[in-house]
């Protein structure tokens, strides 16, 4: 069955489509954060839509610059790559906002309603 693909336009294809997905990522993150700033009123945002951009912008940094280091191979871990120090920036910046995961019980308890012990 020929799909009209040769086996050397396959990782073209699949390059190309990562990259778009990639792309599409970055512009939702961007679209988040510009809401939250957007419909903060005379303060701070809400904790939904501050929480929401945090956490989906920090994870697709994350998965972002990991491929990216991943897919230099051996060199994109290197010290004098810049996309190595990116994807510790990527990291380090999640840790520094507040870990993803107490975004993600921020935005669980905006949406029922309750607010959750995060000490526990």
């Amino acid at each position: 069955m020929d799909f009209g693909l040769s086996d050397e336009q396959l990782p073209l294809r699949y390059a190309v489509w990562r990259f778009a997905r990639t792309e599409l990522a970055q512009k939702a993150a961007r679209l988040l954060i510009w809401r939250a700033a957007a419909n903060s009123d005379q303060g701070l945002p809400s904790i939904l839509d501050s929480s929401s951009a945090k956490s989906f912008a920090n994870h697709v940094a994350r998965c972002v610059t990991g491929k990216a280091v991943n897919l230099m191979g051996g060199y994109g871990y290197s010290a004098r790559n810049p996309m190595e120090r990116r994807m510790h920036d990527a990291w380090g910046w999640g840790i520094a906002g507040r870990a993803i995961d107490l975004q993600q019980v921020n935005i669980a308890s905006t949406m029922i309603g309750r607010r959750f012990d995060q000490r526990r």
